[in-house]
């Protein structure tokens, strides 16, 4: 799949326990498969990224943004804002994200 055709693909933790993060990291070597399908434009946790690129991003830029983690500091509350605007679709992630458990 050429560059320019790649989904653009965002990842965003907020207050959560993790473990959306280790399923993703336990895919291992399948992971390679999304470099095929998709460029990874914000990952804190795995890319060097800052809010500063996503705030740069024309809005709609991202094609999904999964977004994993409970909305508890002005921080999260910032960034799902920004990532909603940014993203043609926004994913609540995991069980933090979807019913704000553990955090």
């Amino acid at each position: 799949m050429a560059d320019n055709q790649k989904l653009k693909l965002a990842l965003y933790w907020a207050a959560s326990c993790g473990g959306c993060e280790i399923a993703i990291v336990e895919l291992r070597e399948k992971i390679l498969v999304i470099d095929q399908i998709a460029d990874i434009v914000f990952w804190p946790v795995a890319v060097d990224a800052k809010y500063k690129d996503v705030e740069a991003m024309p809005d709609q830029h991202i094609d999904v943004c999964l977004f994993n983690g409970a909305i508890r500091t002005s921080e999260n509350e910032h960034m799902a804002h920004l990532l909603r605007k940014k993203a043609k679709i926004l994913v609540a992630f995991g069980s933090c994200a979807h019913e704000g458990c553990i955090p």
